[in-house]
């Protein structure tokens, strides 16, 4: 996903989607889950992920590459 990427998600997904939109594993996404880096909803036996809150953390990683002046 590029940083002029325009799509729009729904509030909360599954696991498995938030790994396709984003290109984050299951195993990453439940680190990411236990360290409080992003947020998500357990209803049943299925994990919501909140994709806002996947989307301010990829806001926060530091851009590699060339900066532009």
């Amino acid at each position: 996903m590029s940083q002029t990427d325009t799509r729009i998600f729904p509030p909360y997904a599954p696991v498995k989607d938030v790994a396709a939109w984003f290109g984050l594993s299951r195993s990453t996404q439940y680190r990411m889950l236990e360290l409080g880096e992003i947020e998500a909803l357990k209803i049943g036996r299925t994990t919501l992920i909140v994709t806002a809150s996947v989307e301010r953390y990829l806001a926060k990683v530091p851009r590699l590459g060339k900066q532009s002046a």
